[in-house]
């Protein structure tokens, strides 16, 4: 007597399901976690660095400072990448993924912005000490440097909050690397102004 099982189980078709190929999971496990490791240990030696008394005194050390805290930051934000897709190679912490997807986008828009323009105003910075070495002490200041970095926080923080709305941004395909994150509707103005503009 034969008995055969025609049952068939289903579940989703692998064509269906976006995945991470081989060599970015390899990426992320490799290549970021070399980043981290030498990214985390020349931020805390530059942190150290410029933090001394000595060197605090130029702004020129203050906005190193102030671009390594960012740089840090950033870091710590992509941990989660890090974990996501090079270590657990599947979605985590999947109740929280919408807030988490709109906060993480939000500071890595933020803090390259942020150390981007720290940069032009280290090299600003920089170009007035040898161009005009006597009106230096009087244009290059801790104050001065004070106000640039809030302009830059203003800024910056103006110009990244639209991924903080929930009605714009969030969960778009969880632990995909290239697309975990993104607009909530398709075909939505914001969608091509997202994928085009930034």
């Amino acid at each position: 007597m034969n008995i055969t099982n025609n049952s068939v189980i289903s579940g989703p078709t692998p064509f269906l399901v976006p995945s991470n190929s081989p060599i970015v999971v390899l990426l992320y496990r490799y290549v970021l976690g070399f980043i981290f490791l030498f990214g985390f240990t020349g931020n805390l030696a530059s942190m150290a660095t410029f933090m001394q008394t000595t060197l605090r005194a130029t702004s020129t050390a203050f906005l190193f400072l102030i671009l390594a805290i960012s740089d840090t930051i950033f870091l710590f934000v992509s941990i989660f990448d890090f974990v996501e897709v090079g270590l657990t190679q599947e979605p985590i912490l999947l109740t929280s993924y919408d807030n988490l997807c709109r906060f993480r986008w939000f500071m890595k828009g933020f803090t390259q912005f942020c150390s981007a323009w720290i940069l032009v105003f280290v090299t600003i910075d920089r170009w007035l000490r040898t161009s005009f070495p006597f009106k230096a002490n009087k244009w290059c200041t801790h104050r001065n440097v004070i106000i640039v970095t809030i302009c830059i926080i203003i800024i910056g923080i103006s110009l990244h909050s639209h991924m903080l709305s929930a009605q714009f941004f969030g969960k778009f395909v969880p632990g995909v690397a290239t697309v975990a994150c993104g607009p909530v509707q398709l075909w939505a103005p914001y969608t091509l102004f997202f994928f085009v503009q930034l």
